[in-house]
């Protein structure tokens, strides 16, 4: 018997016009507005290629722009369409990845929100590291947020190494204070620091922190990334397309001044954001975030001239407590993304955006990813007109199908939910009619209480060594 997967198609959010008139718009901008450079050196050598500046804004030629996304779309072999490429029917495995951002964590006992602590921190990465086996992508689920603000990242990375089979990847360091020690505990690891990123702030505003921790580490990088995250109607304009042009003209005119002064390959993305007007909050889980999410890829796509992926992966809320809210927004872009094609999400167990981490939300998450895999994976298709006959011909001498051996095999690969009610009211009651809260709070302290995973005393020994040093150097 085979097994019919269930995949979703979708129409492009922009045509060719508009994808054009957004490109226009963003060259012009890069040209008569031009791209703030804050930092001096940056600016004077930059100037001294050849580039005019007004103040301190870059002004760049559209034929420069565009001689620049015309290279990059032949790197790419210009292989944008109107069509997007995505993961299909086939593999239905879904992963989930943790947000290393959170500086609150909700509360199982008291059920409220509470700082992040380092005790709290070391125990939802023991949780995390519990259930890579189920799929999720360990990371540090958030920041130390008793100890000095530059401490944070080094402490961060040190708990995630030592807790977390997953935790030898680097920590965002934050800072040019911070990032030799974060650099120096990435090369014990076996993942030394090569590529970092740049945050251009909208609008169209090249400095900051990112900026000049590239600048004073340029010699030992290989790589940049350039990346921002405008605000449609706060930091960038409030219709889409104009959003996505200056939101295009800004990483794109950034990524050309740096790859012209740091001569090294510069990367970049293309993304817009939702903001609700009320609170004047960028807004995830929401319908029109789901939508900018899909027509962010298309758009950067466009620019770079790659094929779009269909689908996006995120799954973001801004409820600030685990329950309906976010997880009926984290199932609606989970479901929608998975028949789409995409198999991996981002914001597993993040509350509030990244600003909070909650263990009872990451197990629901897990349940509905479940949920999603079970869904795309299909109905099992194909009949073997012998095999029905001998089957219900067995089933009425038994007096049930539930005695085949086909059953028994078909209940051994169900997958069944570890929280979700699947019974009548009746057997729930039976067992104490306990909530799905409860039971989740349940299963977190078993899961944390499985924690087994030690790093080699070796390597521990060199990042306690790091982190006294930070200790003494940054608090």
């Amino acid at each position: 018997m085979h097994r019919q997967a269930f995949a979703l198609q979708r129409p492009p959010l922009f045509d060719a016009d508009d994808l054009a008139r957004v490109e226009q718009a963003a060259l012009r901008l890069l040209d008569q507005v031009g791209v703030a450079v804050l930092d001096t050196g940056l600016l004077a050598q930059l100037t001294s290629r050849g580039f005019r500046a007004v103040g301190n804004r870059v002004l760049i030629q559209p034929e420069r722009a565009r001689g620049f996304l015309e290279a990059e779309r032949e790197r790419n072999g210009r292989r944008f369409s109107h069509s997007p490429s995505g993961a299909g029917p086939g593999a239905s495995a879904i992963s989930l990845l943790l947000n290393p951002y959170a500086q609150f964590v909700h509360d199982l006992e008291a059920d409220r929100i509470v700082p992040f602590t380092t005790e709290r921190l070391i125990e939802a990465t023991r949780l995390a590291d519990v259930l890579c086996d189920r799929g999720v992508a360990s990371s540090p689920p958030g920041c130390p947020t008793d100890a000095a603000p530059a401490l944070q990242p080094v402490l961060q990375y040190w708990v995630a190494a030592t807790y977390s089979r997953q935790g030898r990847h680097p920590v965002d360091a934050k800072s040019r204070g911070t990032l030799p020690y974060v650099m120096e505990m990435a090369e014990v690891l076996g993942h030394p620091i090569r590529h970092l990123p740049v945050y251009v702030f909208s609008p169209l505003t090249l400095g900051g922190e990112s900026l000049l921790c590239v600048l004073e580490f340029r010699r030992t990088l290989s790589s940049v990334h350039v990346c921002s995250m405008p605000g449609a109607g706060s930091t960038a304009p409030v219709g889409a397309a104009d959003g996505f042009a200056l939101a295009a003209a800004e990483v794109v005119g950034s990524a050309l001044l740096l790859t012209e002064a740091l001569e090294m390959p510069v990367s970049w993305g293309v993304a817009l954001f939702p903001v609700d007007f009320a609170g004047m909050a960028m807004v995830f889980g929401s319908p029109e975030a789901g939508l900018l999410q899909l027509a962010s890829a298309e758009v950067d796509a466009y620019f770079h001239g790659w094929a779009w992926p269909s689908a996006a992966g995120t799954v973001h809320t801004m409820a600030k407590v685990p329950g309906p809210q976010a997880c009926a927004e984290k199932a609606s872009l989970m479901t929608l993304n998975g028949l789409l094609g995409q198999r991996s999400f981002g914001g597993a167990g993040a509350l509030s955006l990244d600003e909070v981490f909650s263990a009872e939300q990451l197990l629901y998450d897990l349940e509905i990813r479940d949920h999603v895999e079970g869904l795309i994976g299909g109905l099992g298709a194909g009949c073997e007109p012998e095999r029905c006959v001998s089957e219900v011909r067995e089933a009425l001498q038994q007096g049930s199908f539930l005695a085949l051996e086909t059953t028994a095999q078909a209940c051994r690969e169900l997958r069944r939910p570890a929280l979700f009610e699947r019974g009548f009211l009746s057997a729930w009651l039976a067992e104490g009619g306990r909530t799905i809260s409860s039971r989740a709070r349940s299963l977190v302290r078993d899961l944390v209480g499985r924690h087994e995973y030690a790093l080699k005393a070796d390597l521990q020994r060199e990042l306690d060594t790091v982190l006294a040093r930070a200790r003494a150097a940054l608090t």
